[in-house]
């Protein structure tokens, strides 16, 4: 009896798992699902903004959809309406004049009103059953455009952070009510994620790249010439003055305006005068401190073994002692390549009717991939993507390849990983100070600063490689890591320069092929730099506000939007 007592509680525990497993997924405690958010803003002749807002949703909580807009200025919001898609028909929800918060799940089904708070309105609707639906939002937001002394601006946020869901893609075009946004009537940018904004078919159009999450959120950026809109809010204020507030804690750069011209050189030399003192008080007393040498440093003193085989964990230790970090190794990468035939030199004719030769690298298809490292790896992967099915890469085509913003990505990708490797390699080998908690800083210790003198001293030994013997040239053993070095300090040139001047036999002997090497500096050097320039140009163009990506950080103090939001 005592066992079937204990087989029987036992079932009834069961049950009661079981019970719970299946009433669950049916109560509000799972997390609500924002799939995709399409906005369409158009702009009207009088400053304001008609806003529809598509929200293909699954709430699971709550008894309610809240939206908060706050720091409106004289902007209103009027007209709000909300409709459900049912059966491929736009039902629409009833207004209530006063919205209460309090009233239950099925008290607000179907309906729809606005929260006045101290901080601007609350747009609220009830969603009714716990189910995926597609709402649609719509209101008017007037003074949307906000009339300044020398332009006129959109500064809104469109998606709040801090959501009880974030989509996981967002959509938002901007148009006029009559005529077309482009790159010579406005500049955008675009704030709080990973997206792309741009000019199509005289729209603004922004597109995230990867889903939201609750810290991000979607501000965009509109500087329009002045006197495009005759009616908005005027304020008495420069475009710059909001320009600084959306780029601070951004990706974007900001270019110093005309009418600033002035100021800015009286900055700037104020800045050199700054710099020249810090140079003098520098040489007076000495190296910085916990900076280790740079370049200039130590002259006359050599460092003759490799300072490190593994060179592509060096670009931040390379950057801080005066050289081209990022650049540098994937200009010795290059080098690397083509000197073990990975890569094949080769020219290609470019041009209908004015033809004229390029520089172009082939990939030898026959080559054993037996990279070093997951950098080198994802280097050459853009590398073969951007070539094409031929496998040839023309000078200046790898700018082509980065106008997809997935390959911008793979780009940022890699140079986050080439600081990662840089900055792991320092505290593996204990370069960096650490704090009392066993925290690393970037700045080095005793040890990190002797490092950084081998680094120079090598730099200074292959700088000056003419002043070497021939037999001193005979005896190096390393010819593959020095033209690596040679590469990263970029003094490649000089080291080709004074092998030149040796017999073929000692050449031959050391395993150096002059040809190769002469095309290695060479292309090694032109295709690294149009890497790197042809990212820089878009992040530049980007930042000029033609468009392209946006940053993950930046545009505070936006009007519109706010924290929060979602189910309650």
């Amino acid at each position: 009896m005592k066992n079937l007592g204990n087989w029987a509680k036992r079932i009834f525990v069961f049950s009661l798992v079981l019970l719970g497993l299946i009433v669950i997924p049916f109560n509000d405690s799972f997390a609500d699902t924002f799939y995709k958010n399409a906005i369409n803003v158009r702009i009207n002749k009088d400053g304001s903004a008609d806003i529809e807002s598509i929200m293909d949703f699954q709430p699971t909580k709550g008894t309610e959809y809240y939206i908060p807009l706050n720091n409106l200025g004289k902007s209103d919001i009027v007209n709000f309406k909300v409709s459900e898609f049912v059966d491929g028909q736009e039902v629409l929800y009833e207004s209530v004049e006063s919205w209460d918060t309090k009233l239950s799940r099925e008290e607000k089904a179907k309906k729809s009103g606005i929260v006045k708070t101290e901080k601007g309105y609350e747009l609220c609707f009830g969603f009714g059953e716990y189910q995926r639906k597609t709402f649609i939002l719509r209101y008017r937001v007037t003074d949307f455009i906000k009339l300044l002394k020398d332009s006129d601006m959109i500064y809104w946020q469109f998606v709040n952070k801090g959501l009880s869901a974030a989509p996981g893609e967002v959509k938002l075009t901007i148009f006029k009510e009559d005529g077309k946004f482009d790159d010579t009537n406005s500049k955008i940018w675009a704030f709080g994620n990973k997206g792309k904004i741009e000019f199509l078919d005289g729209k603004i159009v922004f597109e995230s790249l990867t889903g939201l999450t609750s810290s991000n959120y979607v501000t965009v950026l509109v500087k329009l010439n002045k006197g495009d809109f005759t009616a908005g809010e005027t304020i008495d204020k420069d475009f710059s003055y909001y320009q600084d507030l959306a780029f601070k804690g951004s990706d974007y750069k900001k270019k110093s305006e005309n009418s600033n011209e002035k100021s800015s050189n009286k900055f700037f030399y104020i800045i050199i005068g700054i710099v020249v003192a810090l140079i003098v008080l520098f040489k007076v007393f000495g190296k910085k401190k916990n900076r280790g040498y740079g370049m200039g440093d130590l002259k006359g003193e050599y460092y003759r073994d490799i300072p490190e085989k593994e060179w592509w964990k060096l670009s931040y230790l390379l950057d801080n002692a005066g050289f081209d970090g990022q650049d540098s190794i994937i200009r010795a990468f290059f080098l690397k390549w083509i000197q073990e035939k990975i890569l094949i030199p080769v020219t290609e004719e470019k041009g209908l009717i004015f033809k004229k030769d390029v520089l172009a690298l082939k990939i030898n298809r026959g080559f054993a991939n037996n990279f070093e490292s997951k950098v080198e790896r994802k280097l050459f992967a853009m590398f073969e993507e951007a070539a094409g099915v031929d496998g040839i890469l023309q000078q200046n085509e790898f700018s082509k390849y980065l106008e997809d913003t997935d390959h911008q990505e793979e780009y940022e990708s890699l140079e986050d990983d080439l600081e990662e490797l840089s900055f792991e390699y320092a505290r593996q080998n204990d370069l960096f100070e650490k704090s009392d908690k066993g925290k690393y800083s970037q700045s080095y210790n005793e040890k990190g600063t002797e490092f950084s003198g081998k680094l120079v001293k090598y730099y200074n030994y292959l700088n000056d490689f003419s002043l070497l013997s021939e037999r001193e040239i005979s005896e190096i053993k390393v010819w593959k890591y020095l033209l690596i070095y040679a590469t990263l300090y970029d003094v490649a040139d000089v080291v080709e320069k004074q092998l030149k001047q040796l017999s073929p036999e000692l050449l031959r002997n050391a395993g150096v092929d002059l040809d190769t090497l002469h095309a290695a500096v060479i292309y090694s050097d032109v295709f690294s730099t149009d890497f790197a320039d042809a990212y820089d140009s878009s992040v530049e163009k980007a930042s000029d506000g033609g468009g392209g990506f946006t940053s993950t950080g930046g545009g505070d103090d936006s009007f519109g939007g706010g924290d929060g939001g979602g189910t309650r």
